[in-house]
Parts: C-alpha cells; structure tokens; sequence
C-alpha cells in the first residue's frame, strides 16, 4: 500500500538539529497553526543504500500559484496529477521533467570506506558523506535569517502519540524493491523541500531518493 496521510506542510522554520540512529535524519522545527511540526529530513538511508539528492536553486514549482495560496498548517494532499502533489517521475515544469535522475548527486553512507583506503581519501568520503546534511543547515538558516520565509514540506504526516505533529517521508516513494519498502510504493506521493525566500523572491527544492530505487514505474509506483 502506499504511504499514509500524504500531505505538505508549509511554515516558518525555527530551529534544526541531527538525530543520529539507525536512520539519520535532520529534524526541522516549524511553526504554523496547529503546531509547532516536526520536518524529518532523511540525511541517510536505513537499509544501508546510498542516497541520491538535488538541491535546485531558481526552481518553479510545478503548480506556484497552488502552493502560495495554501494556509500556514498541514494539509492532506490527494495522490493524483493535476493538484500538488509531487511524482519524481511524472511531474512537469514548463514542460520538462521536474527532476531527473541524473541531476542528482550520489551520497556516500557516513563511515563508508573509501576507495584506496588512504586517510586523505577517507576524510573526502567523510565530507562528501555531509554534503546533504550541511546543504539543509544552510537552506534551513538562510530562511530563518528572512523574516517571511517559508518551507513547504511534502510527505507523509504522522502524530507522536498525539503530543507532536510533524511530516517525514520527505523523499521518493516509489520505485522500491518489493523485498525492501516494497509497500510503501505509489504514484503522485513523493515528498521534497521547497523553500520559498520572499525577500529575494526565490524558491529552492531539495530532492532526494535512495540508490535501489528504480525511476521506470507502472501506474502503481512499482519498478518495471
């Protein structure tokens, strides 16, 4: 089945920090009504694959007039194309792809040993393996730092026994392997950042996907 409560938060971001664990992530306080949220960015992957991920400045958002007129808040988003929702592998800007595969940048898994073993190579892994993490810490600042600024969260909302809201899910959902998040597989469910900078009038989006995704999927969100 795909995954639940699909939606996108949209609020004013406040503070940040890592969360280590099996799955890393770095976790985004928002203020918004009915808040303040939880925004858990995955800055690593729990099975061990690597991450792939974008970050892409002077981005359109596929409906802008959509995502601008929407509340400060959580709002349920329907898996269908026409709307907000985001598909890695359908959705359109102008025409063309909203991200591809191979604008993506491939992330080591942090500890990873790198290639000719020496200390030197070890520590370009290291910091190559932090790149994501310290992309958001920048993004997450600069839209602390602009009094107006919003980030747009899309994924799959959830309640911490009811004393915490927030998103995670914020990166493909489909394409997996039926033996590994087989059933979290969908179409026009996909999660990402947007990051809107009244002040400077720009959007950033920050995508990101696992290596054992595949990007060829039926109308399921299987991989073909």
């Amino acid at each position: 089945m795909p995954i639940t409560n699909y939606s996108v938060l949209a609020g004013r971001p406040t503070a940040g920090k890592v969360v280590k664990g099996a799955s890393a992530h770095y976790q985004i306080t928002m203020q918004a009504t009915g808040g303040p949220f939880t925004v858990a960015v995955n800055i690593q992957s729990v099975d061990g694959s690597e991450v792939l991920y974008a970050i892409e400045e002077e981005f359109t958002p596929p409906d802008l007039a959509g995502l601008l007129a929407l509340p400060m808040g959580m709002t349920k988003l329907q898996s269908k194309a026409g709307g907000l929702a985001l598909d890695y592998v359908r959705s359109t800007v102008g025409g063309n792809p909203m991200i591809t595969k191979a604008q993506m940048t491939l992330l080591p898994q942090a500890g990873a040993k790198a290639k000719g073993g020496s200390a030197e190579a070890q520590m370009i892994q290291e910091a190559r393996a932090k790149a994501l993490e310290n992309a958001v810490i920048t993004l997450l600042n600069m839209t602390i730092a602009d009094k107006e600024g919003v980030i747009y969260a899309f994924g799959s909302s959830f309640a911490d026994q009811g004393k915490v809201d927030g998103i995670h899910d914020i990166h493909m959902n489909q394409g997996n392997p039926k033996n590994n998040h087989g059933g979290d597989n969908g179409v026009w469910q996909d999660g990402a950042l947007m990051i809107y900078l009244p002040s400077k009038k720009t959007w950033t989006a920050v995508f990101i996907a696992f290596q054992t995704e595949s990007w060829t999927t039926d109308s399921v969100g299987n991989p073909v």
